[in-house]
């Protein structure tokens, strides 16, 4: 059986970890912050004393990390300690650049390397249903796969390095342009007298309708504002996306606009919030507060 090495326990990563364990498979953890490890301790994963330990006695190391700068650090320590024939599975959010760079540190180390960052949310995190976009050689997919299907119900190989985290960031761009999309729809409405509940209903059943308008209308007009993504990443994630636009020469005007939007609540110290508080900066421009109508 594949012992597993996991880094990163955020949202993500730690509903993650609870499904490797779920399926039986071996587990070994490091974090930053120590109260991170607890639960799953208390379930049975081990605890390394640093990323090159947990590689040293892994064959698949996960990591689940916010930003580029973090998994290019975090990559090169556990990559100190890996053995030639163990995987690196990077399943965070980031450019197609950076990953290939920690792919070309990897195949120098002898390690197998996969980009597999997920969709689904925590809550498909915790029910083991993400979907995962795979770079990487399919060789080394199959190594992992067990793995893999341990945390999704489809897992996609998009081809080598680099390519699943692009994958990844066009998921991004759509999901980060609906939400802004759905605050100034809403905005616009309840600025011109609408009724919001009453004109997300018509939209849901008209050319509007979108997962993301099903999920972000209601979110908004509760206010159910409390993180399940957060602004500050909806922001990372689109300047991933445009660094990987600029490097291929592709042009991303909504990606660019929207992610103004998500930078415009970093500045009025919105960013800890879910991204669907894309809508309070539009509110605080039309002078109106979205919300539920008493009936």
């Amino acid at each position: 059986m594949m012992r597993v090495g996991m880094i990163g326990l955020g949202r993500m990563g730690g509903p993650m970890a609870g499904r490797l364990l779920d399926a039986g498979l071996p587990l070994t953890l490091w974090a930053r912050r120590p109260a991170s490890l607890a639960a799953l301790a208390a379930r049975g994963a081990a605890v390394a004393d640093s990323p090159a330990a947990l590689a040293a006695g892994s064959d698949c190391v996960l990591t689940c990390l916010p930003r580029p700068a973090d998994v290019e650090a975090v990559a090169a320590d556990v990559l100190a300690g890996a053995r030639p024939g163990s995987a690196l599975v990077e399943m965070s959010t980031i450019d197609p650049e950076t990953s290939r760079r920690v792919a070309a540190a990897a195949r120098a180390r002898g390690v197998d390397y996969l980009d597999a960052p997920v969709s689904g949310g925590p809550e498909g995190a915790a029910r083991g249903t993400l979907t995962i976009m795979v770079g990487g050689e399919a060789r080394a997919l199959e190594r992992c796969r067990p793995v893999l299907q341990a945390l999704g119900a489809r897992i996609h190989h998009m081809g080598p390095a680099g390519s699943g985290h692009l994958a990844k960031l066009c998921n991004q761009v759509l999901t980060g342009v609906a939400y802004a999309a759905v605050a100034e729809a809403v905005v616009l409405g309840a600025k011109g007298g609408l009724d919001p509940a009453r004109l997300l209903e018509v939209l849901s059943t008209s050319s509007g309708r979108s997962r993301t308008l099903e999920q972000a209308g209601p979110a908004m007009l509760a206010r159910a504002f409390d993180a399940s993504f957060t602004a500050d990443l909806a922001a990372k994630d689109l300047e991933c996306a445009l660094a990987a636009g600029r490097a291929l020469t592709a042009r991303l005007l909504l990606a660019s606009t929207a992610h103004q939007c998500y930078v415009e609540m970093r500045g009025l110290g919105l960013g800890h919030l879910d991204q669907a508080a894309v809508v309070i900066p539009a509110e605080r421009i039309a002078g109106i507060t979205v919300g539920a109508r008493p009936t």
